[in-house]
Order: C-alpha cells, then structure tokens, then sequence
C-alpha cells in the first residue's frame, strides 16, 4: 500500500480512524443542541465609594468655588502611604489655571509636625502633577496631583495644609 498512512501499523489506524469518528460525532451533537434556556446575566456592580472623605465647610467649598473655580475631591494616603493623592474638579478653567503653573511649586504642610512635604519630580517624567503647558486644562474635569511622604510622615485621619502659590486649603483630611 502507497500513501501517508503505509508506514504506520494497522491498530493504530483504526485507532486513529475511531478516534476521528467520535470527534466528529461529538462536534455534530453539540451543533445540534439548543442554547441554555436562561441567558446568563453578569453579577451585580458593587456599590461606588466615594474618592475620600472631604471635611471642608460648606462656606470653604463656596469660597473654593468662587475664588478658585475648583471643587475638592479628597486626599488620600497612596503608595502605601509614602505618597498623597490630593483630586479636584475643575469648574472654571479662567480661576483655576494659577494651579497648574509649572513655575509654582506646590506642597503639603503636616498639621502635626508642620513638615512641608513636595510634589516628587522624577528624571524621565517630570513633577507628579498636570500643568498647562499643552493648554489642556477643560471645565468639569478631574485632576490630580501626587505629594510625597517619605518616611510616611502623614497619618491617615490626620489634617494638613495644601499650598500652591495663593491657593491655600488648611486642615483638609486625610483618608
């Protein structure tokens, strides 16, 4: 006998053959059964947690507002708390744009220890903070800026103070 299947021992062709068969049997019984009669449905979200606990006063977010044309999300502790995550919504680009000055250089003040603690700069990729040098800052947006804290100085629960240029917030919690 001449052909691919010439070298190899009869058994195993049959082997081979029966093998073939089953698999197209079972190809041809699962074309034909019916989908599940229940549509699968994804879990349940879970509830959205805000980004921090924000202890300002209403009449400090109205000034904020008014005189920044910003609205504070939170600080929080990240990095395993050798940095801060401070978020803020941008309301009005016009009042809020001395913020992200690259000439300012932002940072926070440890109520406690009454520490200044930076914007961390990095070699490759600059401040951990946006700025406006693309003329990219939009309205109803949020923007961050990361602070260090080495040697986690700042304690989730305790007050600081953030600073950037004029722009002064005191005793804003930390999460």
């Amino acid at each position: 006998m001449t052909g691919r299947l010439s070298g190899i021992p009869a058994p195993l062709r049959a082997t081979q053959l029966a093998l073939f068969v089953f698999l197209v049997a079972l190809c041809v019984r699962a074309w034909g059964e019916e989908a599940p009669a229940e549509k699968w449905t994804p879990p349940p979200m879970p509830e959205a947690t805000p980004f921090a606990e924000v202890n300002l006063s209403d009449e400090e977010v109205e000034r904020l507002r008014d005189d920044w044309g910003v609205e504070i999300i939170g600080l929080r502790l990240a990095s395993a708390d050798y940095m801060m995550d401070f978020r803020f919504r941008v309301l009005d680009v016009d009042k809020a744009i001395s913020l992200f000055d690259h000439r300012i250089k932002p940072y926070v003040i440890a109520d406690k220890s009454d520490i200044k603690l930076p914007v961390p700069m990095a070699a490759k990729v600059g401040a951990f903070r946006p700025t406006n040098r693309g003329k990219n800052i939009k309205p109803d947006k949020n923007y961050y800026m990361i602070f260090g804290n080495p040697d986690r100085h700042v304690k989730a629960g305790e007050t600081v103070t953030i600073v950037i240029g004029d722009f002064r917030i005191d005793n804003l919690l930390v999460n």
